[in-house]
């Protein structure tokens, strides 16, 4: 069990698509949700199954299609489940990559909270880099020490883009595209606990 996780509009469902390689996750074109439970998505990488969760997203406020606090509470009990269940073999929390480090600690307080002492591995996944030079990489370079200064400490990250490809799109933004699948896979293969990790 793999869980994506953060604020609304991060590009968590784009970024289902981008690993499970077809459009299987309805996406949003603005800062709304459009994930208002949990949904799972089964997918092979290397041989290894796994089933992606894909959460609604947090900090909508209260006009969004689920209010913040809603969204923490279902977080919170969607994992519970889980953790009675198969358990939880990584975290994965997506972000964008524009929004300003200081800004990304109250989601990842909030969903420390509700995990607890867990020892399930948290990763982090930075969205939207397309247009990020020379390398989309280069974004955890520039904010690590940042995150680590709020307090968020990951053992692993990806830096993509998750823009859906098309007959228009440039070579660049191809090749960006297919380094956001390996990165991300990678990124999965590499932390995905091999033991559930359940509170």
């Amino acid at each position: 069990n793999v869980v994506l996780w953060g604020e609304s509009g991060v590009g968590k469902s784009s970024l289902i698509n981008l690993i499970m390689g077809r459009d299987v996750a309805e996406t949003s074109p603005d800062a709304l949700s459009c994930t208002i439970t949990h949904a799972a998505y089964d997918v092979t990488i290397s041989g290894q199954c796994f089933r992606l969760w894909d959460t609604a997203g947090l900090n909508e406020g209260s006009e969004g299609r689920v209010p913040a606090a809603a969204a923490a509470r279902r977080l919170a009990l969607f994992l519970g489940g889980l953790n009675k269940g198969d358990g939880v073999h990584l975290l994965m929390y997506c972000v964008r990559g524009t929004r300003a480090t200081k800004a990304l600690r109250t989601n990842y307080q909030t969903f420390s909270s509700a995990i607890g002492d867990s020892k399930v591995p948290i990763v982090i996944v930075a969205t939207c880099l397309e247009d990020w030079r020379p390398v989309m990489a280069e974004w955890w370079n520039q904010n690590k020490d940042q995150l680590a200064k709020y307090g968020m400490h990951f053992p692993g990250y990806a830096c993509v883009t998750t823009l859906p490809g098309g007959r228009a799109e440039s070579q660049d933004l191809r090749q960006r595209r297919a380094q956001s699948y390996e990165d991300v896979c990678k990124l999965i293969l590499d932390h995905c606990s091999q033991v559930p990790h359940k509170s």
